[in-house]
């Protein structure tokens, strides 16, 4: 058992037996490691930079990948059935499977994707406007009703050689890694 590698990365292994005559013939072989969920630095809850009646401005810091390069950037709404009820920044599931906010509705989810984003967007902590009306990569960016709460996750993905998990959310181990973090907001 080896430990102390590195998130997705490629390793070389020699092996040879040793005996009272010499040694044995050399056996290689390559192991990539798994990647991890990319990470974000916090640190703390970070408060909406501005708030109108139907959108709110807050601040999105870019991910380090974690054995690959962050993939996508994605911006996730849900609405909040108890009001102004606050959640803790932290380890909380991410949201795999995309979902338009059209599509949420059909199905009575509480969720949806407002925005995704290429990493080329972000190279730096940026303020993006929820409920702007525009669309980002297909998703409408729907504006908020002012009578209901919300919270907004920001969650990043790294592939690695193009294979995905849905799982990946909650087992790092896969080749696709989510992580995000949360800001309650009530608008």
């Amino acid at each position: 058992m080896f430990s102390n590698l590195h998130p997705g990365t490629t390793y070389l292994i020699s092996v040879r037996a040793r005996t009272a005559k010499g040694f044995g013939q050399t056996a290689l072989t390559e192991i990539t490691t798994n990647i991890s969920a990319p990470t974000f630095d916090y640190g703390d809850m970070p408060s909406p930079l501005s708030e109108t009646e139907s959108t709110i401005t807050v601040l999105l810091r870019p991910a380090q990948g974690r054995g690959a390069p962050v993939s996508t950037y994605q911006v996730v709404v849900e609405e909040e059935t108890v009001k102004k009820v606050k959640r803790e920044l932290g380890l909380q599931e991410c949201f795999p499977l995309p979902m338009s906010h059209g599509e949420a509705q059909a199905r009575g989810t509480p969720h949806y994707y407002t925005a995704e984003l290429p990493p080329s967007s972000l190279p730096e902590a940026s303020p993006f406007t929820v409920g702007d009306n525009h669309t980002y990569n297909g998703y409408w960016n729907s504006p908020l009703d002012p009578r209901k709460s919300y919270l907004v996750y920001f969650q990043a993905m790294s592939n690695f050689k193009g294979v995905s998990d849905e799982t990946a959310a909650r087992d790092t181990a896969d080749l696709t890694a989510f992580d995000h973090q949360a800001v309650s907001i009530s608008v």
